[in-house]
């Protein structure tokens, strides 16, 4: 693995886990869910760049592990910093060291609803997209408890945050050390069931212009991931490939649940690699 920073649009660091597969097919950017650091993700960028089938690029969310942001009074940027300063640095990178491979982008969680919208912008720069655990938050999905949970803390979290100023996840039982801003937008997310956050409109009405393949790795344990907030995740891609999969100990051992499974990817890392063969078939042709 080769660690590296680079400069997003605005000037901040953007840090770059590296891991380069021998003769890739592909390149695949992976974004972190929510709260989550992307140092998680080693064994899956480790075990798909083994296999040769891509070469995997983790870039950490601002606020998080290497990053050296750290949400507060001062300091506060949402999902669209994200969205329109880090991931199209952090793709052009990726599209340089390809040197003309297909570019796949895909995340957990938040990092798949951010790779959905990304999507809509620059369908012509992807050649597919990953979801892994990737169900929206919307509460009108969720089981009664599960419902519950969410709406709590988004009431919550403005009174949690004031002395603070940021969103204290650890103290809430739910992601980390957030910006208020950020959790704002994905509040929004959770109370409106709709793509939209910030004051923009339609931000996910550009996504039916990708027709490429996407797959979307759910798994068993994963109370959050109900069939319709899975499919709610999915809704913009009218006219993409859809592959849906839903792993369990057969695949994943013991290792499953939202965050679980990327502690022990196996099955995570056998399910790509025949999604990349079906939709790139291209074996032999790597660099």
């Amino acid at each position: 693995m080769q660690q590296l920073d680079i400069p997003a649009a605005d000037g901040t660091a953007i840090p770059l886990n590296w891991f380069e597969a021998p003769r890739p097919n592909a390149a695949l950017l992976i974004l972190p869910a929510l709260g989550i650091q992307a140092r998680l993700y080693d064994k899956l960028a480790t075990g798909l760049a083994a296999q040769g089938h891509c070469s995997v690029c983790v870039m950490e969310q601002r606020g998080h592990g290497r990053s050296g942001l750290r949400p507060g009074r001062k300091i506060r940027y949402g999902l669209d910093d994200i969205l329109e300063q880090d991931m199209p640095a952090a793709m052009a990178w990726l599209a340089q060291r390809a040197q003309g491979l297909p570019l796949l982008l895909g995340g957990h969680s938040l990092g798949g609803h951010l790779s959905t919208l990304y999507a809509g912008q620059h369908p012509e720069q992807l050649a597919g997209v990953v979801h892994l655990a990737c169900a929206f938050p919307y509460v009108g999905d969720y089981a009664a408890r599960e419902a519950k949970l969410v709406r709590l803390l988004c009431r919550l979290m403005p009174f949690f945050s004031i002395v603070p100023g940021y969103y204290p996840g650890q103290r809430m039982g739910f992601g980390g050390r957030e910006s208020i801003t950020l959790m704002r937008q994905w509040c929004e997310w959770a109370s409106t069931g709709s793509f939209d956050f910030g004051g923009r409109s339609d931000l996910a009405a550009g996504v039916a212009a990708f027709a490429g393949p996407v797959i979307s790795l759910s798994f068993e344990r994963d109370s959050f991931a109900t069939e319709a907030a899975i499919e709610r995740a999915l809704s913009p891609f009218t006219h993409a490939r859809i592959t849906r999969r839903k792993l369990g100990p057969e695949q994943q051992g013991e290792h499953l649940g939202h965050v679980g499974w990327a502690r022990g990817p196996e099955g995570v890392v056998q399910a790509l690699a025949q999604w990349l063969e079906t939709e790139l078939p291209i074996s032999g042709q790597g660099r």
